[in-house]
């Protein structure tokens, strides 16, 4: 029998996806940072590392790589406002016109992190996670 604490391990622990994505990691090694700075330092949403500080692989892998990321940073507005509308529409029964205003204005504040997650979610498409990727990069092999 598998122990719960073992599946969360699988679904969101290091070395999965789910990992990567919402920690912001490098989807190879899983130990260094995308971004430069925190989401609450206002010093730039975009500002992310050209390679990882830990592994060495680059986070852009062409010109123009992140053109794919806003598909998926607008799948995941036109959801929120889609499930937020009819949430307060046919939950709280509010009209249309306020809770469209209520979801664009929250949508506002949190299109900064909407933007970083498909940036995170796009390059975890191409990208697989290599345990050993660290310790490639400080014997000099490549994988």
């Amino acid at each position: 029998m598998i122990r719960p604490q073992t599946i969360q391990n699988i679904m969101i622990g290091k070395g999965s996806k789910l990992y990567s994505m919402g920690r912001m990691k490098c989807p190879k090694c899983h130990e260094g940072n995308l971004y430069k700075t925190s989401l609450i330092s206002m010093q730039g949403i975009y500002n992310m590392h050209k390679k990882c500080t830990e592994c060495n692989q680059p986070f852009e892998l062409e010109p123009g790589f992140y053109w794919g990321a806003m598909y998926i940073g607008y799948m995941m507005s036109s959801g929120y406002m889609l499930v937020g509308a009819a949430v307060l529409m046919a939950g709280f029964g509010l009209g249309l016109g306020f809770s469209f205003g209520l979801l664009i204005f929250f949508g506002l504040i949190a299109l900064p992190a909407i933007a970083r997650l498909a940036r995170s979610i796009w390059i975890n498409f191409y990208v697989s996670y290599n345990k050993d990727a660290i310790k490639n990069v400080n014997t000099g092999e490549r994988k």
